[in-house]
């Protein structure tokens, strides 16, 4: 052997950035796991896999080494939860934005009566109505343009000056929740001119019904409804960029302050 590779020095350094380099790629397989587009299910898993090892190829070595390495399974048990968790909370952000959007796709459904009808969403495998696939592939979309997938992959990088590899996480469950209960008001904002113009369609029908009762209302007011509610939905549309973009701009800052 030479002599250079017979120094213990040589070892252990290499043995300690091996080890940063695995935590890295532990944090960013829990953001890329939550993180909508890159990590969707209908992208293949081996490119998935491929991303995330060349990734913190490329991240690891900017990222301080920790002070103190892991000795035994269970501090390294410790440590690799503590950087899932990490990722997992940086790309949550991202997801609830998603859902926010899906939310508010649900309630205008519900509204103009296409809430009976129920397919799978090719970006998250589940049931979803059809304004609120509409709206969430028109979200994933501005997400790709925005360029917000290179901004959080940027803030993973900033997290290790929050939460370097081995200290706790401070997670916040109160800000977490009050973030979420934020998310859902915006998407009750986003659906509330469609729902509140479907209403007044309704107290119409109502008014209709009570002055002309020879009338087959249960057969002109779903279809009067849906039109309504798509024209609605249509110049609601219009909008949807400038309502979308201020949450796109701060998602990669709040996901940080979880970290805080």
């Amino acid at each position: 052997m030479p002599p250079v590779l017979a120094q213990p020095a040589l070892w252990t350094l290499t043995q300690g950035k091996a080890l940063v380099w695995l935590l890295v790629l532990v944090r960013l397989t829990g953001l890329m796991a939550t993180l909508p587009g890159l990590g969707q299910e209908r992208i293949p898993v081996q490119i998935r896999v491929a991303m995330v090892v060349l990734l913190a190829i490329i991240i690891a070595p900017v990222v301080p080494s920790p002070k103190v390495l892991p000795t035994d399974m269970w501090q390294m048990t410790a440590v690799v939860a503590v950087e899932l968790a990490a990722g997992l909370l940086l790309g949550l952000f991202v997801a609830w934005i998603i859902e926010a959007v899906s939310f508010a796709g649900h309630l205008m459904d519900m509204q103009m009566g296409f809430s009976f009808v129920q397919f799978i969403d090719p970006a998250s495998a589940r049931p979803t109505s059809i304004s609120g696939a509409v709206l969430t592939q028109l979200t994933l979309l501005f997400i790709l343009i925005s360029g917000l997938h290179y901004q959080m992959i940027i803030a993973l990088v900033e997290s290790y000056r929050i939460v370097p590899i081995g200290a706790g996480l401070p997670g916040d469950p109160q800000r977490i929740v009050a973030t979420v209960g934020l998310l859902l008001m915006r998407g009750l904002q986003l659906s509330f001119p469609v729902m509140l113009t479907l209403l007044f369609a309704d107290i119409l029908a109502g008014i209709s019904a009570r002055f002309m009762p020879q009338l087959q209302l249960m057969q002109l007011i779903f279809p009067l409804k849906i039109a309504i509610g798509l024209m609605a939905l249509g110049l609601l549309l219009r909008e949807f960029p400038a309502w979308l973009r201020p949450l796109l701009e701060a998602a990669p800052r709040e996901a940080l302050r979880f970290l805080r």
